[in-house]
This record gives C-alpha cells, sequence and structure tokens, in this order.
C-alpha cells in the first residue's frame, strides 16, 4: 500500500506542468526539479533531441499522438535483477547498486529498485542483468516498448561481472533501459563513444524530466479515456468502439557502438 501512494504521488508531481509532445516542439527552458543540478536552467530542443542523428528522446505515436518512450513515473522505481549463474559476487553488485544509486541523486527521484529472479523465469516487468560474451561491446541493451511509448522487456547485458563496476557503461545501459538512446547534441552519458561523462549531466537530466513528466501526461489522458470507454462499454444502447491492437517494437542498443534496431517495426535510423 505504502508502494502504492508514493507511485501516485509520484504521478501527481509529474503531472502538475504535463505538456504533449506535439506542443513543445520549440526551445524552452526547463528548469530541473530536483537532484544534483536542482534549479539550474537547461534550454530544450526536443527536435535535436529526436533527430536521426540524436535519439536520445525517441517517440511512438498511438492513434496519430506522439508520445516520448519511457517508464511510466507511476511505474518507478523499476524492479531491477541479476541474472542467476552468472558469477556476480556481492562486491560487484553493491558496486553496480552505488552507482545506480548516483544516477538517482543526479535525477532527484528513485529509478530503480531491488529484485529476485526465480530460476527460469522471465518476466516482462523486470529489467533483467545479464552477462553475455562481447568481444566489442562492453554493454548491450534491449527495450521493448509498446505503441502507447511503454517498457516491457528490458535486458542489459555486460561483458563479465566486473563491468558491473564500471560507472560510465552501467550508467550508460541503465539510462538504456529507461527508454533513452543514444545522442551526439550535447555531453551526454549517452554520447556513443568511449570518451562520453561517467555520470549524467545536468542537460541528460533535463531532458530526462522532461520526458518524463510528458509520460505522466498522456498516461493520465489514457486513464480517463479507459474510464470513458469503460462506461461505453456498460451502456449496451451505444456503440461500441473498437480498440487497436498494441504494436511492440523492440530496440537493440550497443554500447559505444552505432545503434542497431531489430523487431517487428524498424525505426528511423
Amino acid at each position: 500500500m505504502l508502494k502504492r501512494l508514493r507511485s501516485l504521488a509520484l504521478l501527481v508531481l509529474f503531472t502538475s506542468t504535463a505538456t504533449p509532445v506535439a506542443a513543445q516542439r520549440m526551445d524552452s527552458l526547463w528548469i530541473i526539479r530536483a537532484g544534483k543540478f536542482a534549479g539550474q536552467n537547461v534550454r530544450l530542443n526536443p527536435d535535436l533531441a529526436t533527430r536521426r542523428s540524436s535519439k536520445f528522446l525517441r517517440i511512438s505515436k498511438l492513434k496519430g499522438d506522439a508520445r516520448y518512450v519511457a517508464w511510466s513515473p507511476s511505474r518507478l522505481p523499476a524492479p531491477v535483477a541479476f541474472r542467476s549463474g552468472r558469477g556476480i559476487s556481492e562486491a560487484d553488485s553493491m558496486a553496480f547498486w552505488s552507482i545506480l544509486r548516483e544516477m538517482e541523486s543526479d535525477m532527484g527521484m528513485r529509478l530503480f529498485e531491488p529484485a529476485v529472479l526465480s530460476d527460469g523465469s522471465d518476466p516482462s516487468d523486470i529489467i533483467v542483468v545479464d552477462t553475455k560474451n562481447m568481444p566489442n561491446d562492453d554493454g548491450m541493451t534491449m527495450v521493448t516498448w509498446s505503441t502507447p511509448g511503454g517498457i516491457y522487456d528490458a535486458r542489459v547485458f555486460v561483458r563479465s561481472a566486473a563491468t558491473l563496476r564500471n560507472a560510465r557503461v552501467v550508467a550508460h545501459e541503465m539510462m538504456h533501459a529507461l527508454g533513452f538512446g543514444h545522442t551526439s547534441a550535447w555531453s551526454s552519458i549517452m554520447n556513443p563513444g568511449a570518451s562520453s561523462p561517467s555520470r549524467l549531466t545536468a542537460d541528460d537530466v533535463a531532458y530526462a524530466q522532461y520526458a518524463l513528466e510528458s509520460r505522466a501526461g498522456t498516461d493520465r489522458s489514457d486513464m480517463w479515456e479507459r474510464l470513458a470507454l469503460a462506461i461505453e462499454r456498460e451502456t449496451p444502447q451505444r456503440e461500441q468502439r473498437t480498440i487497436p491492437q498494441t504494436c511492440l517494437v523492440t530496440v537493440v542498443d550497443d554500447c559505444f557502438r552505432p545503434l542497431r534496431l531489430t523487431g517487428l517495426e524498424r525505426l528511423e535510423r
């Protein structure tokens, strides 16, 4: 119950000034809400953050409405679990969670919480961290989202358990798991190169907070539409509407390499 109340409070915080994506296509001044850079002004350019060469903000479209791809604030903190049997030690885990707490300190909000995977399970609502033999990459993240922009099946792979101690790789991949892509438009933890910063920058925080606030607004709009549709269904004399099938999009993000896409849809590179 306490977790639900915390999630609802977070949703209220982000819906106070939420603005649809389409209404914010030009530069605007963003005051960072909380965290390490609280109070700092950052000039946002959503067009710059969504163009082909800079996909920090990913967009999905539902019935013509553009939605930012991200976890809903009401679903944060997102559960994170290690795949068992990968040789991840207690020290590796502690280092990993220390990096995640640093990310939360930068963002000014809880983003992640520990979870446990049962043997053989593969839940879609948990960010699963695993190891994978990758000769050319330190990390790789697979993320699937629905047409409304909700995240599913976030899977983070690192080259070895020791990589869990690398702040730059961990923060980069976990930002992918939250729904954010590469960018070269500003100095960012999401720069696709080995010279990227080792933690979130003020611009990263500002754009991420902006995307989460926008998601909260669209989530609230969707909630009211679902409630209205439920009333319609309970009223026999009114014409019933057909709910469109949800289309899932999967992307594979290679850490420090060009973005590679797979899945049911191929997005513009």
